[in-house]
């Protein structure tokens, strides 16, 4: 899937836009889910579906599959946000409304209702946050942000670094998903006393295969004269969108609305 979230970046609807003009806008709305009501964070986030789904024509098949898959580890972290473990003596004592609680030897473990507002406030900014990041992802081509930030002066060691990072990101992933082909071609992942063994070969095996694609990826720059420093390819001008910066304007000026009259 990696490789159709970044030809979407190439092909969407907002490709004519200006990076710098999408960049901002994701940034700003980015801030406002900090600080803003539940309420309006429900809001922005159907809003910007609207922007992925609606104007840059992304499959909303391949942007739920997105969410969700951040949704996941949101899930993974709840027992840490919700399970409590405290003395039962204090437990016991307290005014505060419990959802559930076992006591065992002395100790408590429960789990308040409060953390369960906390948890679920938690994954909707998640949820929001996410989607300001995604909509640049679907709608930014990675050269293109390396070049705003390098006309913005970043070091350019920064920009190297994260060069390397995007690119390693693509051949990990090509990796994984490779060997684990080839180890269900062969028998892997059938049984449950074999999926632990086989995922453990996987994880040295795509270890040992990283290392052999940089120690390739070296050589080849070497060989090609690479003095240290990557070229950022520069995109060609774009013309202001002023039909997006009016709506971008608007819709961010009636959230900013309905969050004063809800905070």
């Amino acid at each position: 899937m990696h490789h159709h979230l970044d030809s979407y970046a190439y092909r969407n609807g907002l490709r004519h836009i200006p990076p710098e003009q999408k960049l901002l806008f994701a940034i700003a709305l980015l801030l406002f889910t900090f600080f803003a009501h539940p309420l309006s964070q429900g809001l922005l986030w159907l809003w910007l579906s609207v922007w992925v789904v609606g104007y840059a024509r992304i499959p909303w098949r391949v942007y739920a599959a997105v969410l969700g898959a951040i949704a996941l580890f949101w899930l993974l972290s709840l027992p840490g946000l919700l399970v409590q473990v405290a003395p039962t003596s204090l437990v016991t004592t307290t005014t505060e409304p419990l959802l559930g609680r076992l006591s065992v030897g002395g100790w408590s473990v429960f789990i308040p209702q409060a953390q369960v507002t906390q948890a679920l406030g938690v994954g909707l900014r998640t949820l929001v946050a996410s989607s300001c990041l995604v909509f640049i992802l679907f709608t930014t081509p990675f050269p293109e942000l390396l070049g705003v930030l390098e006309r913005r002066s970043v070091p350019s060691f920064l920009l190297d670094i994260l060069m390397l990072m995007y690119r390693y990101i693509f051949i990990l992933l090509d990796t994984a998903v490779s060997l684990q082909l080839a180890q269900r071609a062969r028998g892997g992942y059938q049984r449950r006393s074999r999926w632990l063994y086989s995922l453990s070969l996987l994880a040295a095996q795509l270890f040992r295969q990283s290392l052999q694609r940089y120690q390739g990826t070296n050589l080849a720059l070497l060989s090609r004269g690479f003095t240290g420093q990557f070229r950022v390819w520069r995109s060609p001008p774009y013309a202001y969108s002023q039909r997006y910066a009016v709506e971008a304007g608007l819709g961010g000026g009636l959230l900013l609305l309905v969050n004063t009259i809800l905070g």
